[in-house]
């Protein structure tokens, strides 16, 4: 891991987080970090929409994989519902062990070639409990070997300051959480630096199609109809 941030780089990157943006770059450290492909955190106050994508506040995983986890339907309880009810702090997952499963339903045989698609054949979850009694809960996917001994400990002490920072901003939103991906952040990111879509398609080497699908989807879910007006909101409730 020697090409990526240390440890103490990633901490002190944290410690010096004061929006869901900087929150967003640390989680990309640490996916960087430990060699994951995608990162999932979720929201910790209570939301009414019971998809996974309305459970994440940030996220990296594609859309297509929300959208397909979404319509598969009828899944057992996921791997972050039950850590925030079992009281386990860390789960490690692999793709070989669903497929060994007893109860093999249609339901799990859909999620296998989802994860297939996307590439997520391993996964790390993180929970870390609150005062008030909830449980703040991170994923790592991607595809990789089980995380050792010593990279355990590492993961565990950096989860940990990252999901304490994470609450601490999500309580200062206005409002109820909306879950944003890093794409969606790094557009409202380069609007607040002045760019229009057509640049932001460059720098991000992305079709203006694209952009524009995210900066819709952003508007959308601040409850905006322009990008200014969603530039305005983020950063009023702490996003950016």
């Amino acid at each position: 891991m020697g090409e990526f941030a240390d440890r103490n780089e990633i901490l002190a990157r944290i410690q010096l987080c004061g929006s869901l943006a900087d929150i967003d770059a640390c989680m990309l450290l640490l996916q960087e970090r430990f060699e994951f492909r995608f990162y999932q955190l979720f929201a910790t106050l209570s939301r009414s929409d019971d998809t996974l994508r309305g459970r994440l506040l940030l996220y990296s995983v594609r859309d297509e994989f929300l959208d397909g986890f979404d319509a598969i339907g009828g899944l057992p309880l996921a791997p972050e519902t039950v850590l925030a009810t079992s009281g386990q702090q860390l789960f490690q997952w692999s793709i070989d062990e669903l497929r060994c499963r007893d109860d093999l339903k249609p339901q799990i045989l859909e999620l296998i070639q989802l994860l297939v698609r996307q590439d997520m054949l391993t996964g790390i979850y993180f929970s870390l409990p609150t005062l008030d009694g909830r449980r703040q809960v991170l994923s790592l996917l991607g595809r990789r070997p089980p995380l050792t001994a010593a990279e355990i400990e590492d993961f565990c002490f950096l989860a940990i300051h990252i999901l304490d920072r994470a609450g601490m901003l999500e309580k200062r939103l206005d409002g109820p959480p909306t879950g944003m991906s890093n794409l969606e952040i790094l557009c409202l990111e380069m609007a607040a630096a002045g760019l229009d879509t057509a640049e932001m398609a460059q720098r991000l080497s992305l079709s203006t199609r694209t952009v524009n699908y995210l900066v819709n989807s952003l508007c959308r879910k601040l409850g905006c109809e322009r990008l200014e007006q969603a530039l305005q909101t983020a950063i009023k409730i702490g996003f950016v």
